[in-house]
């Protein structure tokens, strides 16, 4: 069953926050939204989530109608972790199983005790269960919070900026659990990213967001210079070295005739 957008437009007063989005998303397909700051990423999670409503649109998963779903009914087909969680005083084992409890109720079941026993240790959770998750650093919330969405077992997953508070081994073993998952369970993921160095080695897709439209749907592998220069509105452009792609920025200064840049890398293998 695919993701299907159709027509969604949003605008808050005369702002237009986004303008006839359209597009499909794919079981086993890591989609990830990419733009500047503003653009309408959160947004439009937020639609897909539930969490916002455009009457005038329609968002299906084959031929359900996501958008006719109240939240409890939506929570069985969607696992939604927003940029902003709002920490609470329940443990880390509470959060997890919160992830299990969309279907079991109060009592869980020995499978799933035996999922989140799989997805402690996967995240390496095990020193942290009993802890409450408001006295855990920012990285190690994320990880949980991750984890929990994960054992919800969606059909969609909507990850907002989800690396945003882990240390860079944290963000590749987060970023590769995601893809992982979305290709065992055949999820379709979208996933809001600010680094494009992270974007174009961990999706299979990518939409690229502007004040609201999209400038381009297309598979990561063609994401050329010109795109990502329309985007961010910088000079930009790609170098590949032993089959991994990197993004060069560069930018004039008027009081140099060089040109000065950035050069953002990956050290670790990431196919």
């Amino acid at each position: 069953m695919n993701l299907c957008i159709n027509h969604l437009h949003f605008q808050v007063k005369k702002r237009h926050l986004l303008e006839n989005i359209t597009l499909q998303a794919f079981p086993n397909e890591v989609l990830g939204l990419i733009g500047p700051n503003g653009a309408g990423k959160s947004t439009l999670l937020k639609h897909v989530a539930g969490i916002l409503r455009s009457p005038a649109s329609s968002i299906t998963l084959g031929a359900l109608d996501l958008s006719s779903l109240d939240a409890k009914a939506l929570a069985s087909h969607i696992a939604y972790l927003s940029q902003f969680n709002t920490p609470s005083h329940a443990t880390v084992l509470e959060v997890l199983e919160l992830g299990r409890r969309v279907y079991s109720g109060m009592r869980l079941s020995k499978s799933d005790k035996e999922k989140i026993e799989t997805i402690v240790e996967h995240f390496e959770l095990a020193p942290l269960l009993e802890e409450e998750i408001e006295t855990l650093s920012g990285g190690e919330r994320q990880k949980v919070l991750i984890a929990s969405a994960l054992l919800q077992e969606p059909k969609i997953l909507l990850l907002d900026e989800p690396i945003s508070h882990l240390d860079p081994k944290n963000q590749l073993e987060m970023l590769s659990a995601v893809r992982h998952v979305t290709r065992e369970k055949g999820l379709i993921t979208l996933i809001v990213l600010h680094d494009i160095q992270h974007a174009i080695h961990y999706t299979d897709a990518l939409v690229l967001l502007k004040q609201g439209k999209i400038l381009h749907h297309v598979p990561t592998k063609t994401l050329s210079e010109s795109m990502i220069q329309e985007l961010f509105d910088v000079e930009a452009s790609l170098h590949v070295k032993e089959g991994h792609t990197f993004v060069y920025y560069g930018h004039a200064h008027d009081e140099t005739p060089h040109k000065h840049a950035h050069t953002f890398t990956i050290a670790k293998n990431n196919q």
